[in-house]
């Protein structure tokens, strides 16, 4: 399933995922992460395929942030590529995030405020 996020919002927003991945993170959580998209306003991204109907995110503008309850995932300023409990001490941080279903098929979550 294909995974794109649609910034509805008059600000730039950060995204980052969570999503199954239980050969590259087996010991580590069977959980990947991965960040950042920058989606300028109006603008869609392709930010993930997965085989998983479930994927959490979180993301976060100048116009809000959009957290949930499921993690916590270590962000970073730059770019990441991880898994769930991996850390450094170069995290900025832990966010939780929302999990979305996709129901087994493509999706656009749409960030709106």
């Amino acid at each position: 399933m294909e995974v794109r996020f649609r910034n509805n919002t008059s600000s730039s927003v950060n995204v980052a995922v969570m999503f199954y991945a239980p050969d590259a993170c087996a010991q580590d959580g069977q959980w990947g992460t991965r960040g950042w998209w920058v989606i300028g306003p109006g603008s869609t991204a392709h930010v993930l395929n997965t085989g998983n109907r479930y994927f959490c995110f979180y993301a976060e503008s100048a116009d809000g942030v959009w957290a949930g309850e499921f993690g916590p995932v270590h962000i970073y300023r730059d770019s990441f590529d991880s898994c769930l409990l991996i850390g450094s001490t170069a995290s900025i941080g832990k966010v939780g995030m929302r999990r979305i279903d996709t129901r087994g098929n493509d999706i656009i979550v749409n960030l709106n405020r």
